[in-house]
């Protein structure tokens, strides 16, 4: 024990050197980087091999080209392609594959261009157009010539990634890849740079000490507050931590700021009256500003919120009215909180019941899907959309008043084992009353109204489980002369429609596809999207759709359903999730539209109908 500590306390000790490596070659190695275990950091190690820097990667070593400590950062040189073929020679490492562990990450200025790639490759972030610029690299660049005969290229900046420890290749994807640093795409291949890969590392933190001996007299042994106990040699006062020299250095700008400090102070005692005098002004005058914007505010959002064509008129509530019918917001009745911000039950003077839901302060994208709600509701009126009583814009938060729904969400009732499951005569009721309102909506509103997020959690149920589509923050007005409107991907996971996700074209189609995967829900009591589910089976529409193909459409309806269900009762949800998967097609044209859906699952119901008729029970 006492050996293990004596250990630990030499490691310590060493660590608070901060020793630069000496040169490789002609290459001067900055700290914090390391090429033997006297100098640098350890966890910043590199190679440097007959007077060249190399830089290890998890199953690969690759050429330093430059450093950058200012920018903490080093150029890599890539990997080359193999003799007469369209495949790189790391490729059997599967590309640049980074230690998560090490502080070393792949930088967002790299524009990386993938080639030898599969169909399979054409998503989002990538681009495998013929007309994307990867492809003009590929045709017109002399060292590219042996992947012109391989399938498209595709292209896409790292800084899109949701990964920045690797550049990845595999017989799935794609086989080889060229990297450009800063790339202007603007200017001609000819004058590219050549391929590299940019890294970054995060800076040394403080180095570790276990008592004031092991800091030097710039810096003292504190607490890092870490949660592991950990203490540091934490800079003196005037004195600041500099990562990329390892040591704390005297911190000039703090002491040119004491001095410019004490000579303001001398400057300001001589102006406090006239100062005080001055600030009693601008107060009054502030005051009065605040006052007249909030007003104006106040007008612009009536402006805002105020319907367009033949729709309603939204009441107007005072601050003064909201906060009493909430209790000033009490804790006690917030009923949820999203992304949007906050629903708190409140009780108007009358006695009406009611839900309040607030924008988050100072975010203007919440601020605005709120406004949007208004408008959007102000179009509308069915008994299976949530009602809107009116809203408060007065001030810089703005709020919603709806009719309050007793029973929640339908996502409650799904997912919450602490309610007793809903019977499938229920289930179909609720789908039916949501293809109804989404119907509405599509065919009767005008202009046509997209909703764009349908999931379980925006259909609430009343007091008799009917249901009423809630939440028009993300939903948008279509023009009647227009087959889409054009606006860029919104909605939850696990039901945003893939097209619209790729094409960027919001359509009636797009809210058909939401209802699908709803509808998935309602018959199968699984979540859209489930991590407990394994890996291939966590999005509920792979899951199902892959179960369909098998055949076993039954194995995944909701076991709660089928006890003492007949022949003709199983018959009916197959039929639903039938309609749900027709719903899910990938092409867009290929759905059906929510009238029809509406009118499949009121066919269903009738079976439903006739088999209560029949046996005299409920489902």
């Amino acid at each position: 024990m006492v050996m293990i500590t004596m250990v630990i306390l030499l490691v310590n000790a060493a660590c608070v050197v901060a020793i630069q490596c000496p040169d490789c070659g002609k290459t001067p190695v900055p700290y914090p980087l390391s090429t033997t275990p006297t100098c640098g950091h350890q966890a910043y190690k590199i190679r440097c091999e007959m007077g060249v820097l190399k830089f290890d990667t998890i199953n690969n070593t690759y050429p330093i080209i430059s450093i950058s400590p200012k920018n903490q950062r080093l150029l890599i040189d890539q990997s080359h392609l193999l003799p007469n073929t369209c495949v790189m020679a790391d490729f059997v490492t599967q590309g640049i594959q980074l230690d998560t562990s090490l502080p070393f990450t792949i930088a967002l200025t790299n524009t990386v261009f993938f080639f030898n790639c599969t169909d399979a490759m054409g998503t989002v972030i990538l681009d495998c157009t013929p007309t994307n610029i990867c492809q003009a690299y590929q045709n017109f660049s002399p060292q590219m010539s042996m992947c012109r005969r391989a399938p498209p290229c595709c292209s896409f900046r790292k800084g899109s990634s949701t990964s920045l420890f690797s550049i990845p290749l595999n017989m799935e994807k794609c086989k080889a890849y060229s990297s450009f640093v800063n790339l202007n795409i603007s200017m001609p291949i000819s004058k590219w740079p050549d391929p590299s890969v940019e890294l970054m590392w995060a800076p040394p933190p403080e180095p570790p000490c276990s008592s004031q001996g092991h800091c030097d007299f710039t810096s003292t042994c504190k607490d890092a507050h870490d949660g592991n106990g950990t203490r540091r040699c934490f800079c003196k006062p005037k004195f600041r931590w500099n990562a990329n020299s390892g040591q704390c250095a005297k911190d000039r700008k703090k002491v040119r700021a004491k001095r410019n400090l004490l000579l303001a102070t001398a400057i300001c005692s001589g102006v406090t009256i006239f100062v005080t005098i001055v600030f009693a002004i601008s107060v009054f005058i502030r005051r009065q500003k605040i006052k007249i914007a909030r007003q104006r505010l106040a007008r612009e959002r009536q402006e805002i919120v105020r319907p367009s064509g033949g729709g309603k008129s939204s009441k107007i509530f005072s601050s003064k009215e909201i906060k009493k019918a909430t209790n000033n917001f009490s804790s006690t009745g917030l009923l949820g909180a999203g992304g949007f911000g906050e629903v708190y039950k409140g009780v108007l003077d009358d006695g009406t019941p009611v839900a309040v839901k607030c924008a988050k302060l100072g975010n203007t994208k919440s601020i605005d899907q709120v406004l949007n709600e208004v408008r959007i509701l102000c179009q509308v009126n069915h008994k299976n959309l949530v009602h809107l009583l009116g809203c408060c814009v007065e001030l810089e938060q703005p709020f919603l008043v709806y009719e309050y729904i007793t029973n929640g969400s339908l996502h409650d009732h799904l997912h919450d084992r602490n309610k007793h499951p809903l019977t499938w005569s229920q289930r179909l009721a609720i789908a039916h009353d949501t293809a109804e309102g989404l119907a509405y909506l599509h065919f009767s509103a005008s202009p046509p109204i997209y909703h764009r997020d349908i999931k379980s959690s925006n259909i609430l149920l009343d007091d008799r489980m009917r249901a009423k589509v809630a939440d028009f923050g993300l939903s948008r007005l279509a023009q009647s002369d227009m087959t889409h409107v054009t606006t860029c991907a919104q909605g939850t996971l696990g039901y945003l429609d893939p097209d619209y996700y790729w094409n960027y074209q919001l359509t009636d189609k797009s809210d058909v596809y939401s209802f699908g995967v709803l509808l998935l829900e309602i018959l199968t009591s699984q979540r859209a999207i489930d991590f407990s589910r394994p890996t291939d089976d966590v999005n509920l529409v792979a899951y199902v759709k892959r179960i369909v193909n098998e055949e076993r459409l039954v194995d995944v309806i909701d076991p709660s359903l089928k006890i003492h269900a007949t022949t003709l009762e199983i018959d009916a949800m197959k039929a639903l999730g039938f309609l749900a998967i027709s719903c899910l097609e990938e092409r867009r044209e290929n759905r059906p539209s929510m009238k029809e859906a509406s009118e499949e699952i009121e066919y269903i119901m009738g079976i439903v109908s006739t088999t209560l008729d029949c046996h005299g029970r409920d489902i």
